[in-house]
């Protein structure tokens, strides 16, 4: 049994780096899909995803992150946040896309490096640890996006979900 000072990370491929996020922040993982690419989305945005009837917005981490961009791959994922967590005002939920999962890591609280606010945008990467010889930083869902961007992401996230709502409420 795991002692309570530990931190279970979701550990990614993005661009060239490798990052993780908390998996308390993480609602699930799901393989690259095709996605809806509608006309006038902020360029963060790879596409909607219709997830059983839900639209979920889908963040390109690479570009929020100022990292080479690289076309999505065999084995790219969707990392679906839990609802609420990439700032304050969305209320539904958004999505990540990332290179590869590596794995869940689970990590001791000590070994976590802090990392000041100031040290990275908007204090995105609230940590840093070692994983194998090297060194991933632990981001923040929460600080991912500016307090603005996230109230546009939020507007979006409503238009996409009634386009989708209309669509499949028309008979067929």
């Amino acid at each position: 049994m795991l002692a309570d000072s530990q931190l279970a990370l979701l550990v990614f491929d993005i661009s060239d780096q490798t990052a993780a996020l908390p998996l308390v922040e993480v609602e699930r993982i799901v393989p690259i899909a095709q996605l809806a690419h509608p006309p006038g989305s902020p360029s963060v945005i790879e596409g909607v995803l219709n997830l059983g009837g839900v639209a979920i917005s889908v963040l390109r981490l690479d570009r929020l992150l100022g990292l080479p961009l690289r076309n999505p791959g065999l084995y790219s994922m969707v990392v679906l946040l839990k609802g609420g967590l990439i700032g304050e005002g969305t209320k539904g939920l958004v999505a990540l896309l990332v290179d590869r999962v590596k794995e869940i890591r689970w990590v001791p609280q000590v070994a976590l490096l802090p990392v000041g606010e100031d040290d990275s945008f908007n204090g995105c990467s609230r940590a840093a640890v070692l994983v194998l010889g090297q060194p991933v930083h632990v981001l923040s869902s929460q600080r991912l996006l500016l307090a603005h961007e996230a109230r546009t992401l939020a507007e979006f996230q409503q238009i996409a979900q009634q386009r989708l709502s209309d669509w499949e409420a028309r008979p067929q």
